[in-house]
């Protein structure tokens, strides 16, 4: 090309034409000067022009074109050399369709295969984000959003005020009506800005089962904290992912695997050929170790009692002493399971979050009190075990104990008299126990290091581990605590009142049931579980129970212990259980927690004695005196479970 520029210099000629006819009278050797170049006509030849272009003009035109050349050269190399793999893929991506399949969420039974939650199918309203960018129209937007959905325009702004993200979509409602969808599939020119989409959303059997709700827990969309801590998982931004309960804890095996479908397209988007699909892989199915039936009627029993006792909040564990196995928890009172969808509805939520009586907390596995009289099957154990006492070490107990000028007194006004280790566990004597745990006159005691280190063995002050979340730790308070915290050293009144559950101790309603099936099945501490096992692509997993403590203490101090509870039913604080048709051993407490306000009422035992199958563990918050309250309630309990 630049040689070609070169040539520009030469003449070239052209055919004579009318404008030129005029120059006939022009000499031969005449030239017409029109400041760009000259016009000559030689006879028998025509006319030529030259161009009168200098050379330095022409220099730099033909650099400014060779640059230009040279520019063009390397974009295109840069584009197809070095870029070329990369515009491939997009082409690709434009032509290629992928679609993600979701897999279909486990289903959860009960122990004995009672349904309690499935899947059915849903519709989602999303609508285009770019459409929610635009001032102009997102007015109108939300109006028409608030007619179909029927509902406050000032609603639909507040559950786009933090949607959940798609792509260029952005979640408005996981739970469009049949109608409401038909609706907008009907018109796509009318709802041009929105989407339907057709899933699938939990849904519960038991929706009716209240206090069911803190066991299976609930799922919802994935939040932008969960998907950065699952990216790796292969979760998307509209998946749901199990929030609290068993839904969570299990989240990686409900979930499934999801799968995916490539399409190719033509240049219209229109769908031509399927490439390849991976089918999704359903989530596995749970069995619970829960019995729904027990359960309802926990719930239908302490209904009965809330009707005259209308700020009733109350706690209640069943388990199998033999594994750990959880048949019944109940934190009341609860919530109903279907209150949070998809998207949690912000007014239901405020009213459960507004209750006085906390419907949301999980009371059973999270509430922390003092444990009352339960913790002294513990400090018999502690010293039964140590070699302190024996089945026969007997004191006085003549209402009390004074020390320089506090008294510690026992809940019976002129004390208990002459007791045993079995009497003090079957009349809860308070003054045997000061005595063992924080020791009198010449007798050692345990102290308030061995009494924390039992307490722990037998599982409190620690986790145990169930597997659902938002299980509480309890308290195991000590000197240094009391130190640091309260400024006191700890004094022996201090160790008197962690002996009979008062004080500082604090402990959950799972870690007494727990406590007292060690007890009950001769000394193995099990972490309680909910979950049976599961069925993942047609092959049965159960779950094997874990075993925190072989051995507790020996066999020799948990029967001494076992004898003491059966005591309490047949003439003790729980004998109102005398009359059950089973042999059922337990414990009463009544806790002091405030000043002005009424104790928590406790009861804790097993049945039948000879053969433990079931622990009953009750509390009833500012209920008074357990066995008074607490004792009916687990009554009724054992009497329905062992009618059945």
């Amino acid at each position: 090309m630049c040689a070609l520029l070169t040539n520009m210099t030469q003449p070239f000629y052209v055919q004579p034409i009318n404008t030129l006819s005029r120059m006939d009278t022009l000499k031969d050797d005449a030239a017409l000067e029109d400041g760009v170049g000259a016009i000559h006509r030689q006879p028998g030849k025509g006319v030529y022009m030259t161009r009168a272009l200098s050379p330095f003009r022409l220099r730099i035109l033909m650099g400014v074109l060779c640059a230009l050349l040279a520019v063009f050269v390397a974009r295109s190399a840069w584009l197809q050399l070095l870029q070329g793999s990369q515009f491939l893929a997009l082409a690709e991506g434009n032509r290629i369709q992928s679609d993600r399949l979701t897999a279909m969420r486990g289903k959860i039974f009960d122990r004995s295969g009672q349904l309690l939650v499935s899947n059915e199918p849903s519709f989602a309203l999303w609508v285009n984000v770019a459409a929610l960018e635009d001032s102009a129209h997102y007015v109108s937007l939300v109006a028409q959003a608030a007619a179909l959905l029927d509902m406050e325009e000032s609603g639909v702004h507040d559950l786009l005020l933090e949607p959940v993200r798609a792509g260029a979509s952005v979640l408005l409602t996981p739970d469009l009506s049949h109608e409401q969808a038909m609706r907008v599939l009907a018109a796509p020119e009318t709802y041009e800005a929105f989407e339907v989409r057709q899933g699938t959303r939990r849904t519960t059997t038991s929706a009716d089962q209240q206090t069911l709700s803190g066991v299976i827990g609930y799922v919802g969309l994935i939040n932008e904290e969960e998907y950065l801590a699952h990216e790796t998982e292969g979760y998307a931004l509209q998946d749901v992912i199990g929030k609290t309960g068993v839904e969570a804890t299990y989240e990686r095996l409900l979930r499934g695997r999801p799968g995916e479908r490539n399409i190719e397209t033509d240049a219209f988007g229109e769908a031509l050929t399927v490439l390849n699909e991976r089918q999704p892989i359903d989530g596995a199915d749970l069995t619970l170790h829960i019995d729904i039936e027990l359960q309802r009627e926990i719930e239908r029993l302490l209904n009965d009692r809330a009707r005259t006792q209308p700020r009733l909040r109350a706690a209640v564990v069943v388990l199998d002493p033999r594994d750990g196995a959880v048949r019944a928890l109940v934190s009341y009172p609860g919530y109903a399971l279907d209150t949070f969808g998809l998207r949690i509805n912000r007014t239901a939520y405020a009213t459960l979050v507004d209750d006085e009586r906390q419907p949301l907390f999980p009371r059973a596995i999270a509430g922390q009190y003092p444990s009352g009289s339960t913790i002294k099957p513990v400090v018999a154990a502690a010293a039964l075990e140590e070699g302190l006492i024996n089945e026969h070490t007997s004191f006085l107990s003549t209402g009390g104990l004074r020390i320089g000028q506090f008294f510690f007194p026992d809940w019976k006004a002129g004390g208990h008299g002459v007791t045993d280790v079995r009497k003090a566990l079957a009349d809860s004597v308070n003054t045997y126990f000061y005595i063992i745990g924080g020791g009198y006159d010449e007798f050692q005691g345990l102290g308030l290091s061995r009494l924390v280190t039992y307490a722990n063995r037998f599982g409190l002050g620690a986790p145990l581990g169930i597997d659902i979340g938002g299980e509480a730790a309890g308290f195991l308070p000590s000197d240094r605590w009391k130190r640091e915290t309260k400024g006191e050293p700890w004094y022996i009144g201090d160790t008197y009142h962690v002996a009979i559950g008062q004080g500082d101790l604090l402990v959950t309603p799972l870690q007494v049931a727990t406590m007292t099936a060690a007890f009950a099945n001769g000394g193995t501490l099990f972490s309680p579980q909910v979950v049976d096992r599961y069925v993942e692509q047609g092959r049965v997993h159960d779950m094997t129970p874990v075993v925190l403590e072989q051995q507790v203490v020996s066999m020799e101090a948990i029967q001494i212990v076992r004898e003491g509870l059966r005591q309490g039913v047949t003439y003790g604080s729980s004998r109102r259980l005398n009359d059950l048709p089973i042999k059922v051993a337990g414990k009463t407490g009544t806790a002091q927690w405030h000043s002005t306000r009424d104790p928590h009422a406790w009861f804790t035992g097993f049945a039948p004695y000879d053969d433990p199958q079931i622990v009953v563990t009750v509390l009833m918050e500012e209920g008074g005196e357990g066995s008074a309250v607490a004792v009916p309630l687990a009554r009724d309990i054992l009497s329905w479970w062992f009618a059945r």
